[in-house]
């Protein structure tokens, strides 16, 4: 990346009122210029001059005024030199991804003044979108040019394609984050916010937790059916607030939080409730309800003090999926490599919310508790050995 980068002129057409996931496009192309400003340097100012098409009637003419632009200054004037780059409102960037574009950005030559010349206006134009065809396809993967509106829903579906979390398992990659994704462009066209929603879907596991303590076999299926919803929708809110630019400190913190409710909802619930529900099982109920305790208890001590830090300082103390490569290894030396990938792959969240629901359906719940046990043991003997 160029850090000798201070000056901007963004061309603006009508491309530049296209909504895509929830920003126009001219307001997410500001703030992705102001993230880029954020890490170049903690005192980096961009200038910028939004230069319209001049047939664009003035009343059409509006500079974003998104409460998060920080590092960004509007000027009416711009004294080109080589400091300075230029940018068009039809280049679609996910987050961070002005940071690959800007090596292949076009840079403001010394003509005497920058204006509303037509000519110039279409000089430009033509150099910026002759700059993105000679792109390196590869980063393609972070920016694409949209040539005209039929291009939003594509590149809303591209948007919107981005990995998960880095504790996502299979079930999420393959199933769940299609789906949530789906959701997701939905939700970018109302003003629900990623914490809201976070909040909002508790809901399913606080109500599945009541199905499961039930017991029987239709409550079971049920509860299942809840929190395998909430682990889809789970995957929205980060969607919402990576297209809209609204991450905040506390947001990871407070997703994080909510999966280790609904983990321990589940565990506390599948234990009340098969113990209620003893009919076919080869273990007493006495037994199965301790089993459901200490999972409870195995899972919130992994945590320990760790565990209200997660709404109180955020992404510092989501300390459930910062040592995953740790407590592989420290877990292999207790019980096999092989066992404890195989446990860690099987027991992430998404994984046995999916195969509660299955097994759940045939009858055999009692069979994810002992698996969700085991791993919560596995995983705190863990942690307890790496931390001596």
């Amino acid at each position: 990346m160029t850090s000798n980068f201070d000056h901007v002129v963004i061309l603006a057409d009508e491309s530049a009122n296209w909504k895509i996931a929830g920003l126009r496009q001219l307001e997410r192309l500001v703030l992705a210029l102001d993230e880029l400003a954020i890490s170049i340097s903690n005192r980096r100012k961009i200038d910028i001059l939004i230069f319209w098409r001049p047939d664009i009637a003035r009343e059409q003419r509006w500079r974003p005024q998104n409460p998060r632009i920080k590092r960004c200054t509007y000027i009416d004037a711009l004294i080109v030199g080589g400091r300075g780059r230029v940018f068009n409102t039809h280049l679609l960037l996910k987050r961070h991804g002005l940071e690959e574009f800007v090596h292949d950005s076009v840079p403001l030559e010394d003509d005497a003044t920058i204006g509303v010349d037509s000519a110039v206006w279409e000089k430009l134009r033509q150099r910026f979108e002759t700059a993105c065809s000679n792109a390196d396809q590869q980063k393609g993967e972070t920016w694409q040019y949209l040539s005209n509106s039929c291009d939003i829903e594509r590149g809303e579906r591209w948007l919107l394609r981005e990995s998960g979390k880095s504790r996502d398992g299979f079930v999420s990659r393959y199933l769940n984050r299609p789906i949530s994704r789906a959701i997701s462009r939905f939700l970018l066209k109302t003003s629900i916010t990623p914490n809201s929603w976070t909040w909002l879907i508790t809901l399913f596991p606080v109500i599945g937790f009541f199905l499961l303590i039930s017991g029987g076999y239709w409550r079971f299926v049920a509860g299942a059916v809840l929190f395998q919803i909430h682990s889809i929708l789970d995957g929205c809110d980060g969607e919402i607030a990576r297209a809209r630019y609204l991450d905040s400190e506390k947001g990871p913190g407070l997703d994080a939080f909510g999966d280790l409710i609904s983990l321990l909802l589940f565990s506390l619930g599948l234990g009340i409730g098969l113990s209620r529900a003893t009919s076919g099982h080869f273990l007493p109920s006495s037994i199965l309800l301790i089993e459901g305790l200490l999972a409870f208890v195995f899972i919130a001590a992994r945590l320990g003090p760790h565990t209200f830090d997660l709404l109180r300082r955020g992404p510092a103390a989501v300390v459930s999926s910062e040592h995953d490569e740790a407590l592989r290894a420290s877990g292999g030396r207790l019980v096999g490599a092989r066992l404890t990938s195989l446990l860690f792959e099987l027991t992430k969240r998404d994984v046995v919310f999916l195969t509660f629901l299955v097994l759940a359906a045939l009858g055999l719940a009692q069979w994810i508790l002992h698996l969700l046990f085991v791993y919560s043991l596995v995983t705190l003997l863990s942690r307890h050995g790496k931390n001596l």
